[in-house]
């Protein structure tokens, strides 16, 4: 099943489509209504529907594959997420580690192989498919990340790897947009990074669910500027798998429904891996097999961007 969010003039508001595998979008809200249901806030919420419930999962993708219920059409898609309870990206693909290590002319750290890292970033910055990119005051090196992103289903805690695909609730791309000069400047303090990265997090253009892609899905992944391939990848190159950020996170910690993993860039699927960057005006694309596309254009530079 596919979830989306778009945008409906008539309503005054957000709403959620629903689509099974080979179907239209159709009206989630109508839908269930029509089969019967009751009036409820996962009808308006992808949070409140992840929230809700394998059970409720379920009725919903069963109304999908048997509504012909309205169909959404002419309707722009907004990120697929109202709320983001935490937002953490990992550096989970081998290759892109290697050549930042090559970069810096060191050895990749003994403990990126004893566990899968992360950072928290901004998760209240999102964009979603067409939304502009602003571009921050302070960097004159911005940049795209071709990233998954895994959608947690359930809340757990003290996970094992065996225990852990049990709680993907589905995937949907992620552009981690990152401010490379300022966000260079601020690990060398030790910590980070902030500000290189929490200025905008675009996800879309819909959530696909486990049951559709699997939950380690082995998925074609490309990145295009105005049009032309910068990078290729399949998730599937991955080294830590999602199954293992699960339980790292879960040690003595709970992890919830809606938190959002991204997977981190494979190799060759950012400018900084190329030494090419972005420009006012580009248009991003980043496409994922059987997610689709998430395009984003990028917005003109302030007029007091550091060091201008």
């Amino acid at each position: 099943m596919r979830i989306f969010r778009y945008a409906d003039p008539a309503h005054g508001r957000a709403r959620l489509a629903v689509a099974a595998p080979g179907r239209s979008p159709i009206e989630l809200d109508a839908a269930w209504l029509d089969a019967g249901g009751d009036d409820e806030p996962f009808l308006r919420s992808t949070l409140a529907l992840i929230e809700a419930g394998p059970s409720v999962w379920q009725e919903v993708a069963s109304i999908a594959e048997a509504s012909n219920g309205p169909q959404v059409a002419g309707m722009r898609w907004l990120c697929p997420f109202d709320r983001v309870p935490s937002l953490r990206d990992f550096l989970a693909f081998e290759d892109h580690v290697r050549r930042g290590a090559q970069r810096r002319g060191t050895p990749i750290p003994d403990y990126w192989f004893e566990a899968p890292i992360y950072y928290k970033g901004n998760h209240r910055s999102l964009i979603g498919p067409d939304d502009p990119c602003p571009w921050p005051s302070y960097t004159n090196k911005l940049d795209l990340e071709l990233e998954l992103a895994m959608v947690v289903g359930r809340r757990a805690r003290d996970l094992s790897t065996e225990d852990a695909p049990s709680m993907v609730f589905g995937f949907t791309i992620f552009n981690d947009f990152s401010a490379r000069d300022i966000q260079a400047r601020e690990v060398t303090a030790w910590l980070g990074p902030g500000k290189g990265k929490d200025f905008a997090n675009s996800f879309g253009p819909c959530i696909v669910t486990a049951d559709e892609v699997g939950t380690e899905p082995d998925l074609e992944m490309i990145c295009r500027v105005n049009g032309e391939e910068w990078g290729r990848a399949r998730s599937s190159s991955i080294h830590w798998k999602w199954a293992d950020m699960l339980a790292h996170v879960s040690r003595s910690e709970d992890v919830w429904p809606g938190d959002v993993y991204g997977s981190g860039t494979p190799g060759g699927c950012c400018g900084l891996d190329l030494d090419r960057f972005l420009e006012p005006g580009d248009v991003v694309e980043l496409e994922i097999e059987r997610i689709g596309v998430l395009r984003n254009t990028i917005g003109d530079r302030p007029r007091d961007t550091f060091g201008e």
